[in-house]
């Protein structure tokens, strides 16, 4: 795990090299994989090129590394292009929108080409009938929930059209981050990058929503690395008057406990250096956090509490998702204990709006 970490840290710029090279076969196949669970292949490719040249890496390892960061190169060149077409044919249509994550988080990267991103995220404004009328009027829908539907749009790309960029459970919660998130739009809608040939989000909106992002997804499934190293370079790139702001809308959220932890994997895996942190990291939170994110790696799926049976239905899904998350009551009670309330009320929601079945 230390040379993972420290892998991590050489690819970030905050070391010069690993302080241990592996010395066996067994050693470095662990290494690319701890790096494969987490999307951080092609990121972490540069080091090992380095290494390449100094040590013996084994041949099959170092190919195999090359090739990942190669063909993900690629696929990023592909995806930018996607990204600005998608967001071209929205505005065309009427709706501004916004890419979240994704090609919008590369360009913080040192090289966004080695960022390995997965599907693309648009946040589109407008009501969500209105939205999900006019993308069945021409694409295939897939699965719509409270926050986004999956649509076919792209060939070999996964798209989530965002009505929101995200929600809690909790409803007074859920309450206050709808109101954020409508407060920014507008800001977020305007943000146009002429380099992307899309809006994307401020650094300030960034330091919120990614994090709120990364606890959902250690809520409901999982979370790598990968979206940490996201969250890593926004705070890298925010300025301190965005720090404040950041750290002011978190608390509001009540989420400034959870920044604390996330504070401390930054400093722990990636050496963040702490003119950077948000707020001081909560150790005992943090620990815990890192011990989860290691169990899950890339959203959720090498943790064994994800596994369900073939043909799960809906009430098998939920009472699987309720049972994983009890391991965070005692972390973030309101949200675990709202989980049951919310899948059931976003059952009948999407009953009443007739979002249950495909296509629909």
């Amino acid at each position: 795990m230390n040379s993972f970490f420290e892998l991590l840290q050489a690819a970030a710029g905050n070391r010069d090299t690993l302080s241990v090279i592996p010395d066996s076969r067994e050693e470095w196949d662990d290494l690319f994989m701890l790096a494969g669970r987490h999307n951080l292949l092609a990121y972490t490719f540069p080091v090992i090129d380095r290494l390449h040249d100094e040590v013996d890496v084994p041949l099959g390892v170092y190919s195999r590394w090359a090739m990942m960061a190669e063909k993900i190169a690629s696929r990023n060149a592909f995806h930018k292009e996607a990204c600005a077409n998608l967001y071209k044919g929205f505005i065309d249509s009427g709706f501004r929108s916004c890419i979240l994550k994704g090609q919008a988080a590369a360009v913080l990267y040192p090289d966004p080409a080695l960022r390995q991103g997965g599907d693309i995220d648009i946040w589109v404004e407008g009501d969500r009938h209105a939205v999900v009328d006019f993308l069945r009027s021409r694409f295939e829908l897939h699965k719509i929930v409270y926050h986004h539907c999956d649509v076919k749009m792209i060939k070999g790309v996964g798209v989530e059209v965002h009505f929101t960029p995200s929600w809690m459970n909790a409803p007074c919660a859920n309450r206050r981050l709808q109101r954020w998130f409508l407060e920014q739009g507008d800001t977020q809608f305007a943000n146009f990058d002429e380099s992307l040939g899309f809006c994307a989000p401020t650094l300030e909106f960034d330091a919120v929503y990614m994090l709120i992002h990364i606890f959902r997804h250690v809520l409901e499934e999982g979370i790598g690395l990968r979206q940490l190293l996201d969250y890593y370079y926004v705070l890298v790139h925010l300025d301190d008057t965005g720090r404040q702001s950041a750290l002011k809308h978190l608390h509001h959220l009540r989420m400034d406990g959870f920044a604390a932890a996330v504070m401390y994997v930054l400093k722990g895996v990636f050496r963040l250096d702490e003119k950077f942190f948000l707020c001081p990291p909560d150790e005992r939170e943090g620990a815990f956090l890192l011990e989860e994110i290691m169990i899950s790696g890339n959203f959720g799926k090498y943790d064994s509490r994800n596994a369900h049976e073939k043909g799960e239905g809906l009430l098998g899904h939920g009472r699987r998702k309720f049972s994983r998350g009890l391991r965070y009551l005692m972390h973030y009670p309101s949200e675990v204990l709202c989980m049951p309330l919310f899948m059931s009320w976003q059952y009948f929601w999407r009953r009443k709006n007739g979002f249950l079945y495909k296509g629909r």
